[in-house]
């Protein structure tokens, strides 16, 4: 347990600094949040970090700080960034993954909400009443399907793949940047069939297309971004 000392220091250690939101704009009736990372965990620490003030201001946040710290900066990280929370007084913390937090999001919800850049998600912070789970995710709907903000990393769309697997990357911005990004770069190799086919070559049955109305047509810009991937798959 951190005793009340450690807590008084921090506290006055964090009112010195000039703690100002990141995208130099004030907005009171904006929560505050902190953003955070492990430097070892962030190979590409300019990328994610631009990624954090991109969600907290999509999120309508302001971001006061992001704190950086090195596996062995202090002896408990996550403990050391929720005092900064607390004496900050913010309600939210925003980081690019679970592994920053050690997988481990329950810790974090005991003290503030928290935010996902990969997978856009949210945690509430944890309630009182027992009976409800304060930990299961909110998916953010304006970061889960939309386009990304800059191009994708190769784990990145890797876990893009994964947590859309239902999606259609004709209608999903986002898996189609995950799609062709993997393509490109061969670590992912189209079928050569259609589902029809498949499905044809096993005498399943294939459900009949229906009429397409212009709201279910995919947009120019996702069509071209396929077809620019599916360009470097070698015949």
């Amino acid at each position: 347990m951190r005793g009340h000392g450690s807590n008084h220091h921090l506290r006055k250690g964090i009112e010195q600094m000039t703690l100002r939101p990141v995208d130099g704009k004030q907005h009171a009736h904006r929560p505050r949040a902190i953003g955070y990372l492990r430097t070892d965990l962030s190979p590409h620490e300019a990328h994610d970090t631009e990624t954090i003030r991109r969600l907290a201001r999509r999120q309508h946040h302001t971001l006061v700080y992001i704190v950086r710290l090195g596996p062995d900066s202090v002896p408990d990280a996550i403990a050391h960034v929720l005092d900064i929370v607390c004496a900050t007084g913010t309600t939210t913390l925003i980081t690019p993954d679970l592994a920053h937090l050690e997988n481990h999001p329950g810790r974090v919800c005991d003290t503030c909400d928290l935010m996902t850049v990969c997978p856009g998600q949210l945690w509430m912070k944890a309630v009182t009443n027992p009976h409800e789970n304060p930990h299961e995710p909110i998916w953010l709907p304006e970061v889960w399907h939309s386009e990304p903000d800059a191009r994708l990393r190769i784990a990145d769309a890797h876990r893009v793949m994964q947590t859309h697997l239902t999606c259609n990357p004709l209608d999903c911005p986002r898996k189609a940047a995950a799609f062709a990004l993997l393509v490109e770069t061969g670590k992912l190799v189209p079928a050569t069939r259609s589902p029809r086919e498949r499905a044809v070559s096993r005498n399943l049955a294939y459900p009949p297309v229906g009429p397409t109305t212009p709201g279910m047509c995919p947009s120019p810009a996702i069509l071209q971004r396929l077809l620019t991937g599916l360009e470097q798959v070698q015949p």
